[in-house]
């Protein structure tokens, strides 16, 4: 196997990565109510649609406690406070495999990472933080968690060059998905 699982992902998912940072801009957008509201409705179907396909495969992983790691709990509640509507999480093909469906779950836990240091963009702007829980949802476990995710990756494709592989294919379609779901408009993600 070439580099570690994690180093892996970082190559080929970077490019992916920054053009969906760029496109969203989610410090411009979460600054503005209205398009905050909007932000966090497309982050609550692109949650659902993620979680809902990555359940089954995901849930007996020893040491991933997927159900704490799911989001959209954090997100109805900011829905709620922000007066939005839940979301219907747009249809998503299943991953073929646990392994895919932790390179997508990469995807999310490095939106988690993404959304600690977008909340300290926000505070240090003195911005309104209101419906904005999901931005931090692990509080001062997000590092313990990292950690332990990252572990999980590396132990899952260290099992063979084929499960590396299906973690990396995994997290390129994630990061496909999310740029289009928060990205363009819902009618052609």
């Amino acid at each position: 196997m070439v580099g570690t699982v994690l180093a892996r992902l970082r190559a080929a998912t970077a490019d992916a990565q920054q053009r969906l940072e760029t496109r969203l801009d989610m410090v411009t957008q979460l600054s503005v109510p209205a398009d905050r509201r909007r932000l966090v409705e497309r982050f609550h179907a692109w949650h659902v649609g993620c979680e809902t396909t990555m359940a089954p495969l995901l849930s007996d992983i020893v040491g991933l406690g997927y159900a704490g790691r799911r989001r959209s709990v954090e997100l109805i509640s900011d829905l709620a406070v922000l007066g939005g509507q839940p979301q219907t999480g747009r249809r998503i093909a299943a991953p073929a495999n646990a392994a895919e469906a932790l390179g997508r779950l990469y995807v999310l836990e490095e939106a988690t990472q993404g959304g600690k240091v977008i909340a300290r963009q926000l505070a240090a702007r003195s911005l309104n933080m209101t419906g904005l829980s999901f931005l931090d949802p692990y509080g001062a476990e997000t590092g313990e968690r990292w950690r332990k995710f990252v572990l999980i990756l590396e132990r899952e494709g260290a099992v063979s060059e084929k499960a590396a592989e299906a973690i990396v294919r995994g997290a390129v379609a994630g990061f496909t998905h999310a740029e289009r779901w928060l990205c363009e408009p819902a009618s052609v993600a």
